[in-house]
């Protein structure tokens, strides 16, 4: 189980950086769904100082729900 969550955390990993690379307006969203699994994987392993990496990811996800107008994109697409 340790090693297939590993396994995911890496493939979100790779996707995020892909989707961020493409400048799409889903990219924070993906990257909150990615820090899910990273989470787990930290307290699961162990690995506790990861944490300060992963508030790290979580607030620039956060950030870049503005930088990126996924949230106008949500309320165009959403809230019509």
């Amino acid at each position: 189980m340790y090693l297939f969550l590993e396994f995911i955390c890496a493939i979100t990993a790779v996707i995020s950086i892909y989707i961020y690379g493409n400048q799409s307006w889903y990219a924070p969203l993906f990257g909150l769904f990615s820090q899910i699994f990273w989470l787990t994987w930290t307290v699961v392993g162990g690995h506790y100082p990861m944490l300060i990496l992963s508030c790290a990811m979580i607030i620039t996800h956060f950030r870049n729900f503005k930088t990126m107008q996924t949230t106008k994109v949500l309320r165009q697409k959403w809230w019509k």
